[in-house]
């Protein structure tokens, strides 16, 4: 099974292309070492104003390096956030174009569940681990998983001072945390940031596979906007005269 896998919910713009292997591929592996999934290429570009410009660039970059077309593509996975509002719309609108063009499922998934799956626990991480994005307005995006990769709380909107509390609430105990907001995370929570193993286009991929390989049909897909947006509606006029 060919996917494309993108997100726009970070500044970081992600478009890779990988491979999953059904399970009955899985059982004619004779080693049985075969992985369930092969990243073929992934391209990754920080730019937080540039999402539509670099998303669909990528995606024809990932996909020329490993050799495929888009025709060649069974589904597209795609990063739901949380996220800016703009961020996310990118991402969602072109996953949904390709998917009516190509006539090909799109699956969503929480963009920290792929971040959780993409950065596998090392051999002496046991304890819960946190996910960290920017929310911008001096707070994070915030979620708790444990060593299992269960989400035991969030993606929530938070201030950094708050999310001590916030956590001990949840009876969450985290040994390490993850992702692209950690340093903000860092002065109220000083917990060690591993540096990144895997790749975030394997986690989305991880995070979708049971619906995949099961032919679950997608639902429409629902960004994670947790948030308003910064721009508002402007309101009705004020009279100069009071009235």
């Amino acid at each position: 099974m060919l996917l494309l896998a993108i997100d726009t919910s970070t500044p970081a713009v992600t478009a890779a292309v990988l491979s999953l292997l059904r399970p009955h591929e899985l059982a004619l592996d004779p080693s049985a070492r075969a992985e369930p999934v092969t990243l073929l290429s992934e391209h990754t570009v920080t730019d937080p104003f540039a999402h539509a410009e670099k998303l669909m660039p990528l995606v024809q970059q990932a996909l020329a390096e490993s050799g495929k077309a888009l025709a060649d593509l069974d589904a597209v996975v795609i990063g739901l956030g949380p996220g800016p509002f703009t961020g996310l719309r990118v991402g969602v609108a072109t996953a949904q174009a390709l998917g009516d063009a190509l006539d090909i499922p799109v699956h969503g998934v929480g963009s920290h569940d792929a971040i959780a799956r993409s950065q596998p626990p090392g051999p002496s991480d046991h304890a819960d681990f946190l996910v960290v994005t920017d929310a911008r307005r001096r707070e994070v995006y915030l979620s708790a998983y444990s060593a299992s990769g269960a989400r035991l709380f969030g993606p929530a909107p938070i201030t950094p001072v708050a999310a001590p509390a916030a956590l001990a609430s949840a009876g969450v105990t985290a040994g390490r945390m993850i992702g692209p907001g950690t340093q903000l995370l860092a002065p109220v929570l000083p917990l060690p940031v591993p540096a990144p193993t895997g790749h975030l286009g394997t986690g989305l991929v991880l995070a979708a596979a049971r619906a995949l390989l099961t032919g679950v049909v997608p639902g429409p897909l629902a960004p994670l906007y947790l948030r308003r947006p910064d721009a508002t509606a402007p309101g009705p006029r004020k009279s100069v005269l009071g009235r």
